[in-house]
């Protein structure tokens, strides 16, 4: 979720394993070395064979050329095309609506385990196109099993991250070299539900995917 200008993520957390990476290659004017850690990561993402299929219902519609963009972004960075728009919200990993039911100091929510995205209709509407785009972009994160690195345990890192990676939370509308190697990484190190425990999640009425897109959250 955004709270005002940070995105939070209600998802699991597994998985021990760490690995070397060199980071921020063009961001940063000194040269860091950033281990990728269980931390950044969650225990699932919303692939199905290689792919998330999306669907934006009415109530997010409006804002369609932010969702466009922030997949051909993705898509781009992951050198790929992951994401894939689909007319059918029943063959669908991934789901836009717009909600006027979250709490007022979230601008989204991404919600792995169910495949939602909710965009907060009071903070999108005050927010100029390049916020908007970031908020999407920094969603579509969640859906690899990234986590928010603003909440990362590391403090120093944790600052850095604020400052410098979508993931967390500096707006950016750009997709650079960290974000895209953690992106793919995280989706390395993360499952991809089988169609039989994804679509428990959507069936069962009293989950958070249920009670979103039904207005009651």
């Amino acid at each position: 979720m955004l709270k005002f200008k940070h995105i939070f993520v209600i998802v699991l957390t597994t998985l021990i394993l760490v690995i070397g990476f060199s980071a921020f290659g063009g961001q940063s004017t000194s040269a860091q070395t950033i281990k990728f850690t269980s931390a950044m990561h969650t225990s699932k993402n919303l692939t199905y064979n290689g792919t998330i299929k999306y669907y934006v219902k009415a109530d997010a519609k409006k804002y369609a050329p932010e969702i466009t963009y922030a997949t051909q972004k993705w898509n781009k960075a992951l050198g790929k095309k992951v994401f894939q728009r689909t007319n059918s919200i029943s063959r669908s990993r991934l789901v836009f609506t717009g909600t006027n039911k979250l709490n007022r100091n979230y601008a989204g929510v991404a919600e792995i385990n169910s495949g939602v995205i909710a965009l907060n209709n009071s903070w999108m509407s005050r927010y100029n196109q390049q916020k908007r785009r970031a908020v999407v972009i920094h969603e579509l994160g969640h859906t690899f099993g990234t986590k928010d690195l603003y909440n990362y345990p590391n403090g120093t890192l944790r600052s850095l991250f604020k400052r410098q990676t979508i993931m967390g939370g500096n707006y950016a509308t750009s997709i650079k070299s960290f974000d895209a190697k953690l992106a793919k990484w995280t989706l390395q190190k993360t499952r991809s539900m089988s169609q039989t425990e994804f679509h428990h999640y959507r069936s069962n009425q009293g989950l958070y995917y249920q009670q979103m897109l039904n207005g009651q959250l």
